[in-house]
């Protein structure tokens, strides 16, 4: 997948994102733990969600939306494909989520991802946009 590089971490699994700003790096993020769970070639748009999440600083938010997007997951089985902000800002974000449910006869089985994490997490702005590292145990 486009501007992300997974990372093989002892026992557990990461990702680097790298956008031009910060609403695709979390965006691009989303879709990076999807495709760790499954391929998302296969999966359709055919329903959206609305997630909301508040924290206390933007690398908090980080983390909270990817749990929650696991939470989603683990007690629904939703997979996202797509994922839109429609906004975001230090201590929030609001976003549509478009997949659709695991289903086995469909879906390939990747990594079960417990939680992201805030070991080694990094969210940074450089010269050439935004980079984060995400850290999931597996």
């Amino acid at each position: 997948m486009e501007n992300i590089e997974i990372l093989d971490i002892s026992g557990d699994l990461g990702i680097k994102v790298s956008a031009p700003a910060i609403e695709a790096v979390f965006e691009t993020a989303a879709l990076g733990f999807y495709s760790l769970t499954t391929n998302i070639d296969n999966v359709e748009p055919l329903t959206a969600l609305q997630v909301t999440v508040t924290e206390d600083t933007p690398e908090r938010l980080l983390v909270a939306w990817l749990n929650e997007l696991i939470y989603l997951f683990d007690t629904d089985g939703f997979i996202g494909k797509q994922a839109t902000i429609e906004s975001l800002d230090n201590h929030h974000i609001a976003a549509e989520i478009k997949g659709e449910y695991f289903d086995p006869e469909k879906h390939d089985c990747g990594y079960l991802i417990k939680a992201a994490t805030y070991h080694k997490l990094q969210l940074d702005k450089g010269d050439s946009g935004w980079t984060a590292i995400i850290i999931f145990d597996i």
